[in-house]
């Protein structure tokens, strides 16, 4: 039952809290903060990678820090951290971090997909909403050139399975406000995760009349984006990007996979604290 698979969820939380506990200890000359943003932005993206329904959308972005907790949408994660630390979204905090690495521990909702809104698919098992448990390792290679880690697992026990996603990102100043940044990325998702999201089992498959498609662990996909950030004033900041995502492996050979490449666009504007 998910009611029953809560209780366990939660009891990973204790372990985050022991973290920042150890964190603070291994580093007490750092100090609460009250860091905060709010802001919004408009994108154009798809809501499922693999999906042909690109979508224009408006959102707000925010973002605030108490101590070494973060909070923060994924829009508003580069602009908090503009000429300061990398902020993750959801709720963070940073475990580890010396002068080139750091580890870091965080929670975010990863939202479902309801198969039955589309005539095509309906009588699939809808994929269900969830809670990820993420911890990211990152380095600085050059002044310029650093890279990343990620894992991220499924705590509620619907499916989710694990992700591995890595990535190496090459910044450029152009001037002390303003600087560009090209990423490359790479994922990696467990036999679980791959079957929930782009799997058929039999009985799915005779429910449907889609062919019968099993998978298991592999490489899923590859992006690559270029962002433009800058601060226009001491506490307003912008952005604008563009990102191409690219399904890989037997999750781009899925029936359930109408388009194997996604181009998104976004531009946003903030407030921020000083």
């Amino acid at each position: 039952m998910p009611g029953a698979r809560l209780p366990r969820a939660l009891a990973c939380l204790p372990a985050l809290a022991g973290g920042w506990a150890a964190a603070q200890a291994a580093d007490p000359t750092l100090e609460a903060s009250r860091d905060y943003l709010v802001g919004a932005s408009i994108s154009s993206s798809r809501p499922h990678l693999g999906t042909e329904d690109q979508r224009i959308s408006a959102g707000a972005m925010w973002a605030f820090q108490l101590g070494r907790f973060r909070f923060a949408t994924s829009g508003a994660s580069a602009l908090l951290s503009q000429g300061r630390q990398r902020v993750d979204s959801g709720v963070s905090t940073e475990l580890r971090a010396t002068t080139h690495t750091t580890l870091s521990a965080s929670l975010s909702f990863e939202e479902g997909r309801d198969w039955d809104k589309d005539p095509v698919y309906r009588g699939l098992p809808d994929v269900r909403s969830t809670l990820r448990g993420r911890l990211t390792a990152s380095t600085s290679l050059t002044s310029r050139l650093s890279a990343s880690l990620r894992a991220s697992q499924d705590l509620l026990g619907r499916d989710g399975g694990l992700r591995l996603d890595g990535g190496l990102s090459y910044r450029y100043p152009i001037s002390d406000q303003t600087h560009w940044d090209l990423s490359l990325g790479l994922g990696w998702a467990n036999g679980t995760y791959n079957r929930t999201h782009y799997g058929i089992d039999a009985a799915s498959a005779a429910a449907t009349g889609l062919p019968f498609h099993t998978l298991g662990s592999g490489i899923d996909s590859a992006s690559i984006g270029w962002r433009l950030t800058s601060a226009l004033s001491r506490r307003w900041v912008g952005f604008a990007g563009v990102s191409v995502s690219q399904l890989q492996g037997d999750a781009a050979r899925s029936p359930l996979v109408t388009s194997r490449t996604v181009y998104g666009a976004s531009v946003g504007l903030a407030y921020r604290s000083d």
